[in-house]
């Protein structure tokens, strides 16, 4: 058990110095663009973000978890082309909602549509998540070596609880404050953030998918 909870530790700490570098820096064309292109505030900002990095933490645990129960890593059977459709296929599909939400800026979104946004959020999350970066293939490789589904997903939670701490504190609550006082000059102007937004995912989304863009 000492064992399993070092592991724990030190799976948590590589999450953490991930996602203090290249993870937050591979989220800002894709949630910071979300996040600035819609007139929310600073608790939506912050649950919105949540969203997306659950979606993350979900695929991280999922692979760790599956690497455990085969006793081998997924990083060698992960076909990263398919990855990447998948993470591509979630930017789109967001880049959509958001669009539709641009038409209908200054009016109040229906239940449904609030429900396909988060999906999309989460979604997106869970998309990038299954794209395995170095810190992450260790993380499967350790996991493999427990042949255990349960020890892997207690060290992909763990990992990705330490992923998602620093940029949920830079997008969730320093964008949501940060980009308030933004978006209150750009209200009148809501729409054409929106659109942009989606223009821009829709851009990322292409150039993931065609393996133009390695995020």
């Amino acid at each position: 058990m000492e064992v399993l909870f070092s592991s724990m530790l030190a799976t948590f700490i590589i999450g953490l110095s991930f996602g203090a570098g290249a993870c937050m820096f591979t989220c800002i064309p894709t949630l910071g663009v979300m996040l600035l292109a819609q007139d929310i505030g600073a608790k939506e900002t912050s649950l919105q973000t949540l969203r997306f990095n659950l979606g993350r933490m979900s695929a991280y645990a999922l692979l760790a978890a599956v690497s455990g129960m085969l006793g081998a890593s997924l990083v060698q059977q992960l076909d990263m082309s398919h990855a990447n459709l998948i993470f591509a296929a979630m930017l789109l599909f967001s880049a959509s909602l958001l669009w539709q939400k641009g038409k209908v800026a200054g009016c109040s979104s229906s239940i449904g549509h609030k429900k396909r946004f988060r999906a999309g959020l989460f979604g997106m999350g869970f998309g990038m998540g299954l794209r395995p970066c170095a810190p992450l293939a260790g993380v499967m490789a350790a996991s493999a070596l427990t042949g255990s589904g349960a020890y892997g997903l207690l060290l992909g939670l763990s990992f990705g609880a330490g992923a998602i701490v620093i940029p949920q504190l830079v997008f969730g609550y320093g964008l949501g404050r940060a980009g308030a006082e933004m978006r209150s000059q750009l209200r009148d102007k809501q729409q054409l953030l929106a659109r942009t937004g989606a223009s821009v995912l829709v851009v990322v989304g292409v150039g993931v998918g065609m393996g133009w863009l390695s995020l």
